[in-house]
């Protein structure tokens, strides 16, 4: 497969869930500034206020970019809930699909689940459903969604896939977790090669300070995970929101990962600490 390069360089329509802080906030910011004039953000959080205030910082940053807010809920799997969301963004915006030389979707939305609780603790089916509901089946109805507003190969399409180090590795305390994002990765691999000339990239940022980090911290059921995450904190390796997004830009602009392959650059940096898990 021909890989499209200079991901940076075309004017895009870019969304975003979870944009209201940490890492989605910090993709905002970012990509605004770099993606070229005229290009357009759709931040989506259910916080609008929160929303708002990252609006009113890239309108002051950025101004030559549009940027507009949805209110979002991706737990919401009711019938219609994703029925032309795009569509209506557009529609409602007076802007066409042509407008633009390339459609990118972040999926950063996400949550820990029940970290106080083992994998043999699970008994309440509304939980667990609620939570692959939000972490998982409202995503794929998310990109559903997207691509039968941005179908066929013009304008270019890119999904960001935001991944962890779970996806791949046994994390005590996160076993909804860890299987939510396992299932996110293979639905993408599965789609990759459904649709060979989407540019889909499934990555794992690493440790990230954010409020979802620090709540597993002060949370979790596993004093393994705790005494992992206060390790890491102590020696200074927690990578702030903006730091991952300067990681995660770096792999998009040198463009060379394998089509929906896990991509964790921060791997080695925390084998020692797993060691005591």
């Amino acid at each position: 497969m021909e890989k499209p390069d200079q991901v940076f360089h075309k004017k895009s329509f870019v969304a975003i869930t979870g944009a209201s802080r940490g890492i989605g906030r910090s993709m905002a910011l970012k990509f605004a500034a770099m993606f070229p004039p005229k290009s357009v953000l759709v931040l989506m959080a259910r916080n609008v206020e929160a929303l708002e205030i990252v609006r009113t910082e890239l309108m002051t940053l950025t101004p030559n970019v549009t940027v507009i807010i949805r209110q979002y809920d991706q737990g919401k799997t009711d019938q219609g809930y994703f029925d032309g969301i795009f569509d209506s963004v557009l529609s409602e915006n007076k802007i066409t699909k042509g407008d633009f030389e390339q459609a990118m979707l972040v999926h950063n939305c996400a949550s820990t689940g029940d970290k106080d609780r083992t994998g043999l603790q699970h008994c309440d089916g509304d939980r667990v459903r609620s939570y692959f509901d939000t972490n998982l089946c409202g995503m794929i109805l998310l990109n559903s969604s997207f691509f039968s507003t941005f179908c066929g190969p013009s304008p270019a399409r890119v999904i960001v896939n935001i991944s962890s180090g779970g996806a791949q590795r046994p994390a005590p305390s996160l076993s909804l977790y860890c299987a939510g994002k396992a299932a996110r990765d293979m639905f993408f691999r599965v789609l990759s090669t459904e649709e060979p000339s989407v540019r889909i990239l499934t990555y794992a940022p690493g440790a990230v300070d954010t409020v979802m980090l620090q709540d597993l911290e002060e949370n979790t059921s596993s004093l393994a995970m705790q005494t992992m995450i206060n390790g890491i904190r102590e020696d200074g390796k927690l990578l702030t929101p903006e730091a991952a997004v300067d990681d995660l830009v770096y792999v998009l602009q040198e463009n060379k990962f394998n089509n929906a392959e896990h991509v964790d650059n921060q791997y080695k940096k925390y084998e020692k600490y797993r060691e005591t898990m």
